[in-house]
């Protein structure tokens, strides 16, 4: 069974049809990426899985179970990392856990646990400002697991970031993913970080936007980063690319 599944889903805005049957689905331990053209929908669907919209047709399933509608079910982290500037670190990452209940000894203990296996050690007592580009992706990431520990969605969370350090923070996903079995949905305009990334990958295109191919990504047994060096690599690139008209 899917972890997360989205059927027939649709969306209007003022009379306009934004996207239409859409039908997704995310399997544990997954990462599956959403690409598309900016306007095609892939926020809308994505304020759709999280719950912060209802859609006007479909379901959004969570483990079978119907959270279509109901926030607070799924984590998601938005473009930019949203950190508040006047609560440290640690404060920052243990506010989901605080928001769900727990009281804040508890939940500043647990998040500081944390923090080594996120590469923030250290930090805790610091504010937002103190830290680099892709510390603070670190710490918004932790804060997002710490929301909910099994799916996570992602919108371009990597976009923000020099190139080197984006290279550096998809291989630290990637352990971060297999360590803690964390299911991801994430959209990015970037076909290589999705090449490189995912398991599948959804391309989003029309308007309506509509999922117009389903893409497998079969390294053939190479790692990641020799797969980019692969010819396999650009003929699945150039593919997505002409779904992308």
């Amino acid at each position: 069974m899917a972890v997360l599944e989205a059927r027939q889903i649709a969306q209007s805005f003022e009379g306009e049809q934004i996207i239409k049957d859409v039908n997704i689905t995310l399997n544990e331990g997954e990462i599956v990426c959403l690409v598309g053209s900016s306007g095609v929908g892939k926020s809308t669907l994505f304020h759709i899985l999280s719950g912060l919209e209802k859609p006007d047709a479909g379901q959004v399933l969570l483990d079978g179970e119907d959270i279509t509608g109901r926030p607070g079910k799924i984590s998601y982290m938005l473009q930019k990392d949203l950190l508040l500037p006047h609560r440290t670190i640690l404060m920052n990452v243990s506010l989901p856990l605080i928001i769900r209940g727990m009281n804040r000894k508890e939940a500043k203990e647990k998040a500081r646990l944390m923090l080594p296996e996120f590469g923030l050690e250290g930090t805790e007592k610091k504010f937002p400002a103190q830290l680099s580009g892709g510390m603070r992706q670190r710490a918004a990431l932790l804060r997002t697991y710490l929301f909910s520990d099994r799916v996570a969605l992602l919108d371009e969370p990597f976009s923000a970031l020099d190139a080197i350090t984006k290279g550096q923070m998809h291989s630290w996903y990637i352990r971060v993913m297999e360590k803690y079995k964390l299911s991801t949905l994430f959209v990015s305009h970037d076909i290589d970080e999705a090449l490189k990334l995912s398991d599948r990958i959804y391309v989003m295109a029309g308007k309506p936007g509509r999922i117009v191919k389903e893409i497998v990504v079969d390294r053939k047994e190479l790692d990641r980063e020799s797969f980019c060096l692969d010819s396999e690599f650009l003929l699945k690139k150039k593919e997505i690319l002409n779904y992308l008209g």
